[in-house]
């Protein structure tokens, strides 16, 4: 799976009562926090979110209908849920309450959409939340209800779902001597038990996996990596009503354990990090405290896992919980906050600090208060996280950065814009990119921390059109990192309008004194904008009109007079030039509405024959120009209609008269 590193560009100071404001990390504080490589988008204070004593665990999800992000906030008296669709003004939709009473405790994952959440409170069993009656909340905050519960445990530590399988499997229960108790959720509302495993007691946390990494011996097989306070133990739970023990590890003497707390797998599959909560405050002490440790093995055989030892920090602070996106460990550690490395090196038992957050400014002692979780898997790129006694915050870390996220083009064969790389990644960094058919990417290698300038050439190949395209940064271990930017992007500018079929002042003239502009279709062009207008300036505009066809139907009477019209083509570049402008004259040589209406002409327009027929008897025809000069005269076969051969007139306006009526005409 690639890293998609999301771009932050503008940062706008807001206030609002119930939220701190979109902050970016400079200088190494964003506000009071501080940081670095990692902006502050907002805050929302415990008091705002369910007026629970904590926070606890968080989530995210997608709703697969709107699209919006939300936020899944565990709480000491129930489950928060905001709507995240705009990270720098997230909405408060209200409380689902817990299903007995309140507990420090409490822990959620989302698995499709329904929501698993189980709490260290008596008798709270699982709860299972419909996750889509996020998206009808209308009238926010609301008091929600559970959809369903399963009641085959009293109380639970945590949760974790196998993404592929489906099963939940609930740690730390009354049940199974605190190992892991199995629930079938296929069907969400009617969830059953599958099974447990009991064999090594207590659990704590576990990393669910239906197995994908490079041992052929397990391929396929559903396990849970078990972090069991004093070991972590692979489980094999394919089948749920035998589950057993593959192997179990420990740091192998390098270092005393304190309490075996949560842990992830690389993006390799190739390794397993984890945290040990205790190992901070039980073995280091006040005179010679250990830094913040996160331990390393190497799981490629899963039958002789290897202990490669620890990252030690400089902080004292207590870890908690890390979770692994690609190549980048976001780790929570309580007074020291949400901190980020980079794993590129875990084949050499280093991993990097390259961003941080802290969410406790107030100092990093090992104690256990500061942030709880944090969630980094959202397609925004943003980063969820809670800190126990403040609130939740939702950050922006800020690895790799765009100048700009979004770019228009017009007829442009270049694209030129530059690349900041925050993060020590694994240098030196080449540059591609992906979405853009066989263009070219010219860029010097990245050899450290710095920018590059990137020129993507070729860009007059492609239909006009928004690409979503990735800058595509690769590394000599063969990492690969991408960075999301939109571009639009539209060939050469629309050319003026060719006219056709509108000969002679270019108007044709209904019977119904509708009047029909067309011209001729012009490609690369997405609509027209029509104009008419009483002055040949254009400044007094009778209508104005955006079009898709290659025509425009006036249908209101125009007053005697002259009027002028134009069109010109649009599309992403914007409008193309005006075409030439067209005068017509609007004349009925003085007669009466009475008279007009007794004379009905047609087709007209006309081509070869037109057809005269009056509501009185008439002897005698005459057909006149626009400048008053008879050009046709005759006597009718029939005293109340006649067909009249026109194919001899100039194509242009013409009035025919009879009995003193008039009738306007178009030849063509």
């Amino acid at each position: 799976m690639m890293r998609s590193l999301y771009v932050f560009i503008t940062f706008i100071t807001l206030t609002c009562s119930n939220l701190y404001a979109q902050t970016p990390c400079e200088n190494g504080m964003a506000g009071t926090y501080p940081c670095r490589n990692v902006d502050l988008l907002a805050f929302i204070p415990l008091s705002e979110i369910g007026e629970g004593a904590n926070t606890n665990d968080i989530w995210g999800w997608v709703s697969p209908i709107t699209a919006k992000e939300y936020a899944l906030v565990g709480c000491s008296n129930g489950t928060a849920f905001l709507d995240i669709s705009d990270p720098t003004d997230p909405v408060y939709l209200g409380l689902l309450p817990t299903h007995t009473t309140g507990s420090l405790w409490r822990d959620l994952e989302a698995h499709g959409n329904y929501c698993y959440i189980g709490s260290e409170a008596q008798g709270h069993g699982l709860q299972i939340f419909d996750l889509l009656q996020l998206d009808a909340v209308s009238n926010p905050p609301v008091s929600f209800d559970e959809t369903a519960h399963y009641d085959g445990f009293g109380k639970s530590h945590t949760i974790t779902v196998d993404p592929v399988s489906g099963f939940v499997i609930c740690m730390g229960t009354n049940t199974y001597e605190g190992g892991l108790h199995i629930v079938d959720v296929s069907d969400p509302l009617n969830p059953v038990i599958a099974g447990g495993f009991a064999n090594d007691g207590y659990t704590h946390d576990g990393f669910a996996w239906t197995y994908d990494g490079p041992d052929p011996d397990w391929q396929g097989k559903e396990l849970v990596f078990a972090c069991n306070e004093d070991e972590f133990t692979i489980v094999d739970i394919t089948d749920k009503t035998d589950c057993y023990a593959i192997a179990s590890y420990d740091y192998e003497g390098q270092a005393e354990v304190g309490y075996i707390h949560q842990g992830w797998v690389t993006k390799d599959k190739s390794h397993f990090l984890l945290d040990d909560e205790l190992d901070e405050i039980q073995i280091g002490n006040e005179q010679m405290p250990y830094g913040t440790r996160m331990h390393m093995f190497d799981i490629t055989d899963l039958d002789n896992a290897s202990y490669m030892g620890y990252h030690e920090a400089d902080n004292t602070s207590i870890d908690h919980n890390l979770y692994i996106l690609d190549q980048f460990v976001y780790a929570s550690n309580y007074r020291s906050g949400v901190r980020v490395f980079d794993a590129v090196h875990i084949d050499d038992g280093v991993v990097s600090e390259v961003g941080y957050f802290d969410l406790y400014p107030s100092n990093d002692f090992a104690q256990f208060s500061g942030t709880w979780s944090n969630y980094p898997f959202l397609p925004s790129g943003v980063n969820l996280a809670t800190s126990m006694y403040e609130g939740f915050f939702i950050l922006q870390p800020r690895l790799i950065v765009l100048n700009q996220d979004e770019w228009t083009l017009c007829g442009n064969d270049e694209l030129i814009f530059d690349v900041q790389v925050n993060a020590n990644i694994a240098f030196p960094v080449t540059f591609g990119v992906s979405g853009l058919g066989n263009v070219t990417v010219t860029a010097e290698s990245l050899v450290d921390v710095g920018s590059a300038t990137i020129t993507i050439s070729g860009l007059n190949q492609l239909p006009s059109g928004a690409y979503q395209v990735k800058l595509l940064l690769q590394t000599t271990f063969g990492e690969e990192y991408e960075v999301p930017f939109m571009l639009t992007y539209a060939g050469a500018q629309s050319e003026a309008p060719v006219l056709v079929n509108v000969p002679d002042n270019s108007i044709v003239s209904n019977g119904d004194e509708t009047t029909l502009f067309t011209w001729e279709a012009i490609s690369d062009v997405e609509g027209y904008v029509f104009e008419l207008a009483s002055d040949e300036g254009f400044m007094e505009i009778i209508e104005t009109e955006n079009l898709t066809v290659t025509n425009y139907l006036l249908t209101f009477d125009l007053p005697d007079g002259t009027y002028y019209w134009r069109v010109r083509g649009s599309n992403g570049c914007g409008s193309g030039a005006w075409s030439e402008v067209f005068e017509f004259t609007v004349m009925f040589v003085g007669v009466s509405e009475a008279e007009r209406n007794s004379l009905r002409v047609f087709p007209n327009p006309a081509d070869e024959t037109v057809r005269i027929e009056s509501g009185k008897a008439f002897d005698k025809y005459t057909i006149k120009d626009t400048s008053g000069r008879i050009v046709m005269s005759s006597t009718p076969k029939s005293r109340f209609s006649s067909d009249i051969e026109i194919a001899s007139l100039s194509p242009g306006i013409y009035f025919i008269e009879i009995n003193n009526a008039v009738a306007r005409v178009v030849v063509r």
